[in-house]
């Protein structure tokens, strides 16, 4: 009688343990399906992110190109006070403009945060109009690398003393041809022979000018740095292929190349008619601004009065000319007439006495006078940029989402024109490691 209770309780027993495995699996069905539908959420959230950085960085363009447009002297460097320039919402996103302090680099290397602002091309040396020999004063470089970065852009087809053309480049794995034409973007310079990341990057694997924690930890992460403190930038940050003059000056007013004689004479004589008795000659040739200024200074003329008629004049070439009130030691090394010896005695001079106007003549005080320094940079420099870089960094809602684009725009026109276009995302974080600290902060909570 004692065996059918037994067997029913048996019977009873599997069923709970099988209603108890059905509910396990229900459970973990359930919990499975919740899980998988978070981080669906999450991956939705962080692909809304990601979409709204995106967003940010095409209203940046259009916001620095607003900037562009609307300065009131189309000739002269935006200055970032005057500007938004980092933390600039738009909508739940947000975006810096990382730039470039090249009035005062030494303390700008030695930072951990960025400097905020638009990078002007015209500061830097352009690799199509450049000398060999004046590319020696670039860092890192050799005569061979030197000849190699000229011939690359060069048409001629036989290499240059120590130099390199497709004979070279066709011993090398895989081999490929030597261009034989200008030079389009800096980044073309990872084909030249002899050149490698480190000259290229140095220590600033980011591209972002500060110095970021492995950058400065020797040989524990790329880049392999000197631990010292400071940034030791590579090439991509002195050169350019986007500098170049225009014909349009302030407001749109036509300038005049001091090369057509009749045609300076007559800006003179109808614009400026107290200027008059410090014309040069008419049979006088005049190879650059500053030889018209260091001829009529001869004749009497005041620094304030050349400075009146200067945005009204051009020099015969227009491109790849460096703004010397922009530009940093090591581009003023390039100019010839200036090099490296003296180029930390003018960047010196110009921090002590910044222009009070955008003007070349300063530079006649600070190299003393020296005539024949003056006019072999004469053809060189200039006071007014055309062209900007705008170094795009992006997050989209709770710090979430991140994108990098490098913009280079292009004012010679009179309009902002965008005529370059990089995504530097894939090169990581570039705003710092204390705002990073701070957003990650603000994401958590």
């Amino acid at each position: 009688m004692n065996a059918r209770p037994a067997k029913m309780h048996s019977c009873q027993a599997s069923v709970l343990i099988i209603v108890m495995w059905v509910a396990f699996g229900l459970v973990s069905i359930t919990l499975y399906f919740a899980h998988a539908m978070m981080m669906d959420l999450k991956a939705a959230d962080n692909r809304a992110a990601n979409f709204e950085a995106e967003q940010a960085i095409e209203g940046a363009a259009l916001y620095v190109s607003n900037v562009l447009a609307n300065r009131v002297n189309m000739m002269v460097v935006p200055a970032a006070v005057n500007f938004k320039v980092q933390g600039v919402k738009i909508g739940d996103a947000k975006f810096w403009l990382i730039g470039r302090d090249t009035n005062d680099s030494q303390l700008s290397l030695q930072s951990d945060t960025p400097f905020w602002g638009l990078v002007d091309e015209a500061a830097k040396v352009n690799l199509n109009y450049t000398a060999s020999s004046n590319f020696l004063n670039l860092p890192g470089m050799t005569v061979n690398t030197a000849a190699a970065m000229y011939d690359w852009q060069s048409s001629n087809t036989t290499p240059s003393t120590d130099g390199a053309k497709t004979e070279t480049y066709s011993m090398v794995q895989p081999p490929y041809l030597c261009k034989n034409a200008p030079y389009e973007t800096i980044d073309e310079l990872r084909l030249v022979y002899g050149l490698n990341m480190d000259l290229l990057y140095g220590e600033d694997a980011n591209g972002n000018g500060a110095v970021d924690p492995n950058e400065n930890d020797g040989m524990k992460l790329p880049p392999f740095d000197n631990q010292d403190g400071i940034l030791d930038p590579g090439l991509f940050e002195y050169v350019t292929t986007w500098s170049h003059d225009s014909p349009l000056g302030s407001n749109g007013v036509t300038r005049v190349s001091v090369a057509n004689t009749g045609a300076l004479q007559q800006l003179i004589r109808t614009n400026f008619s107290s200027l008059i008795p410090y014309l040069p000659p008419s049979n006088t040739v005049l190879l650059s601004v500053m030889d018209f200024y260091l001829k009529a200074q001869r004749a009497g003329m005041t620094e304030s009065q050349f400075q009146q008629v200067e945005p009204y004049l051009l020099n015969p070439s227009l491109t790849g000319l460096i703004n010397i009130d922009t530009a940093t030691a090591t581009a003023l090394a390039c100019v010839p007439g200036i090099g490296s010896n003296t180029a930390p005695q003018v960047l010196a001079y110009r921090q002590s006495n910044p222009p009070l106007l955008p003007s070349i003549s300063w530079l006649v005080t600070a190299l003393q006078n020296n005539q024949a320094s003056l006019e072999a940079a004469g053809p060189y420099i200039t006071a007014f940029s055309y062209q900007f870089a705008a170094d795009v960094a992006a997050v989209g809602h709770n710090n979430r989402g991140f994108r990098r684009v490098r913009f280079v725009f292009d004012c010679s026109s009179g309009t902002p024109l965008i005529v370059y276009r990089q995504d530097l995302t894939y090169l990581g974080w570039p705003l710092g490691k204390t705002l990073y600290d701070q957003l990650s902060a603000l994401k958590t909570q």
